[in-house]
C-alpha cells in the first residue's frame, strides 16, 4: 500500500513537473513572440514612409514635389543650381538665345507654360535646346555639305564606335562583334554604326522610331561643328510623321534595301 501511495506520489509530481516544464516553455515562447511583436512594431515605426515621388518621373524643367494629400505632382523648378562659370554649361536654344545651363532653360520653358508671373517672355513657352555653348553664327549648311554629310556621319558613327569599344563602354557584345566584322569589311563599316546609333537613340520611348526630341541627344554637341546635321536628320521623316523609323533612318543615312536591318 505504501509502495502504491509512493507511486502515486511520484507519478503526481513527475506529472507536475512536467506541466510546469510545458507551462514554462510555453510562457518562453509567448514571451518570443511578443517580443518580436514588439520588435515588427519598433522596426515598422523606425521605417520611413516611402517617398510618393521616389519613383515619379517629371519633365525637363519640372521636378516632384509632394501635394497636400500626399501625392506626386510635376512643378517647376524652384531653383537651377548654382554652376561654377563654365561657357560649356551654356545652352544655345532654338530662337537664338543663350540659357546660363540646360535647367534654366527648361526651367523658363515650364514657368512660361504655366503663364507664371516669373516667366520672362511669354515665347519662351515653345522653346528648346539647340545646341550646347553660348549661341553663335553658325557656318552655312551648303548643298554641298548637305550631298556629303552622309558618308561624313557615318564614318563618324563608326569612329565613334570604335572609341566607345577601347572603353569598354560599348554595351552589347553583338556590337563589339559586330563592329570587329565592319573593321574587315569596308562595306559594313557604314553599315553597322547607322544602325547601331538607330537603336541607342531610340529610347524614351523604345518604340522602334525616333522622334525630333529623341535626336536632340545627337544634334546639341554637334551643330556648333556641324551646321548641317540638324536640318538633314529632320529632313530623314519622309513622311512627315514627326517619327523617323529605322527604314527612313537607313535610307537618309545612304544605306541600301537589304542592309537596313532591324537590331534594337
Amino acid at each position: 500500500m505504501r509502495y502504491a501511495l509512493a507511486a502515486c506520489l511520484l507519478l503526481l509530481a513527475a506529472s507536475s513537473f512536467v506541466d510546469a516544464k510545458k507551462k514554462k516553455v510555453a510562457d518562453d515562447e509567448l514571451g518570443e513572440l511578443l517580443d518580436n511583436i514588439d520588435a515588427d512594431e519598433e522596426k515598422k515605426s523606425v521605417e520611413p514612409a516611402k517617398n510618393p515621388c521616389e519613383d515619379h518621373q517629371c519633365g525637363w524643367g519640372k521636378e516632384c514635389v509632394v501635394g497636400k494629400k500626399g501625392e506626386p505632382t510635376c512643378e517647376c523648378i524652384s531653383k537651377c543650381p548654382e554652376l561654377d562659370g563654365d561657357p560649356m554649361d551654356k545652352v544655345c536654344a532654338n530662337n537664338n538665345q543663350t540659357f546660363t545651363s540646360l535647367c534654366d532653360l527648361y526651367r523658363e520653358r515650364c514657368l512660361c507654360k504655366r503663364k507664371s508671373k516669373e516667366c520672362v517672355k511669354a515665347t519662351n513657352a515653345k522653346v528648346h535646346l539647340e545646341y550646347l555653348g553660348e549661341c553663335k553664327k553658325l557656318d552655312e549648311c551648303t548643298e554641298e555639305h548637305m550631298a556629303q554629310f552622309p558618308e561624313r556621319m557615318a564614318d563618324w558613327l563608326f569612329q565613334v564606335m570604335k572609341e566607345l569599344k577601347k572603353r569598354r563602354e560599348l554595351h552589347k557584345l553583338e556590337w563589339e562583334e559586330l563592329l570587329s566584322e565592319a573593321e574587315n569589311d569596308d562595306e559594313k563599316k557604314h553599315v553597322y554604326p547607322v544602325i547601331w546609333k538607330f537603336c541607342e537613340l531610340d529610347t524614351k520611348p523604345h518604340d522602334k522610331s525616333v522622334s525630333h526630341h529623341e535626336l536632340i541627344p545627337i544634334t546639341a554637341p554637334v551643330i556648333p561643328m556641324e551646321s548641317c546635321i540638324k536640318p538633314f536628320l529632320e529632313g530623314c521623316d519622309a513622311n512627315n510623321d514627326g517619327n523617323i523609323s529605322i527604314k527612313e533612318w537607313g535610307k537618309c543615312l545612304g544605306l541600301k534595301e537589304g542592309e537596313i536591318q532591324e537590331r534594337c
